[in-house]
């Protein structure tokens, strides 16, 4: 049993890495690594809880706070994807942490792409992120709002914060394309952004405290 668990768990490694760099270069992540039917996230992370596989924890309970709390408490899910009382209020916690660093996260592009302060800063006449239309912050514009929906406005009460924002994704439509240097400035803070929140995946679900006491 012990190398019949030992590959299982190899076989999971790259779908619940360790390390931010696995989140970019692994081709399966999360419970698609079980083939069909795939299990509930929550299910996953029961496994991993029970099992105690500590290196897939922060993974398992990022994908199962995507969905959110809809997801974490359906009350028509199987006994296998019913968390525990204190494994739900470890994810709920995390949720709440992590919509708040996506919240700090969007305020952060929007100072990068109003900086007019750098030598090479784009213009009202070759970029629409220079004619202002939003409230949120100075600098920010209608063409801004389409890449602030993508990062947060869509996740339905979940989050998406460790998912990759492309190049064509933060252009958007035609009317709204920013410029390449914009397009360069949201890449660089949103990329800062899943670092800053993949290194704290381990502290907003409670795992860093848990490993202390054991």
């Amino acid at each position: 049993m012990p190398d019949i668990r030992a590959q299982l768990l190899e076989n999971i490694r790259d779908a619940y890495p360790e390390n931010f760099e696995g989140l970019d270069s692994s081709e399966t992540l999360g419970e698609n690594v079980f083939g069909e039917p795939k299990p509930h996230p929550n299910a996953v992370l029961n496994l991993f809880v029970q099992q105690n596989v500590t290196s897939a924890l922060p993974m398992a309970y990022y994908m199962a706070v995507r969905g959110g709390l809809d997801s974490l408490m359906d009350v028509r899910l199987p006994s296998s994807a019913t968390l525990s009382g204190q494994t739900l209020k470890s994810a709920m916690c995390g949720l709440m942490a992590l919509r708040e660093m996506e919240l700090g996260g969007i305020h952060g592009i929007a100072l990068a792409l109003g900086d007019t302060t750098e030598p090479a800063c784009c213009s009202p006449m070759d970029c629409p992120s220079q004619n202002p239309k939003g409230p949120l912050e100075v600098g920010t514009t209608g063409a801004h709002w389409p890449i602030f929906d993508r990062i947060m406005g869509s996740t339905v009460g979940g989050t998406r914060i460790l998912q990759v924002l492309s190049a064509s994704e933060i252009t958007g439509d035609t009317e709204s394309k920013l410029c390449r240097l914009c397009v360069e400035k949201v890449q660089v803070a949103h990329t800062w952004m899943r670092k800053e929140a993949w290194a704290a995946l381990p502290e907003v679900f409670g795992l860093k405290a848990r490993r202390l006491a054991n």
